[in-house]
């Protein structure tokens, strides 16, 4: 505990604010918590060595999750219980889903040929996803009945769906 203030003024006056004193709670705290953060991020990268399946993995579900809504949003359109605009927002909102995911699995460097081949098949299968909304937003777009249909945007999306469920099969959960 300090008692002379003047002291504690020279302390202060001779120390940058953001520096806390020598041996401080605080710099002892940053000091773990960098440490702590060190250790963490190795533990990260040590467990990322096989990266490309849990990458692809979670790429699944989230496209497969995007897909899902994009479905609910179609059908509801269909039976008349969401306007067209907020039907159209929901593809494009879950679009930009199916391309984070494929930006996801397009910046990988898979290291085995078998990497680099469940890469391959989940761009085709993203790519795929994105093809199943282009037909969809067409659907939508068309607003009278015309080529496509709702239905083959909805039949679109079901096929995707299919091919991510295919897709999570072969990476499984991770």
């Amino acid at each position: 505990m300090i008692r002379d203030f003047r002291g504690l003024e020279a302390t202060v006056l001779n120390t940058p604010a953001w520096a806390p004193a020598a041996n401080s709670p605080a710099r002892a705290a940053r000091t773990l918590s960098f440490a702590a953060l060190a250790i963490i991020s190795f533990a990260f990268l040590a467990g990322c060595s096989g990266g490309t399946s849990q990458s692809v993995s979670t790429a699944v579900k989230d496209s497969s999750s995007a897909v899902a809504t994009a479905r609910i949003a179609l059908r509801q359109d269909m039976e008349g219980k969401l306007t067209r605009a907020a039907a159209s927002t929901s593809l494009d909102d879950e679009l930009k889903e199916i391309q984070t995911s494929r930006s996801t699995i397009l910046t990988l460097s898979p290291a085995t040929q078998g990497d680099r081949e469940t890469q391959k098949q989940a761009l085709d299968v993203l790519d795929q996803c994105a093809a199943g909304f282009a037909t969809a937003r067409a659907a939508l777009a068309a607003n009278d009945g015309g080529t496509p249909a709702l239905s083959d945007g909805d039949k679109a999306l079901a096929d995707a769906q299919d091919a991510l469920k295919q897709l999570k099969d072969k990476v499984g959960d991770k």
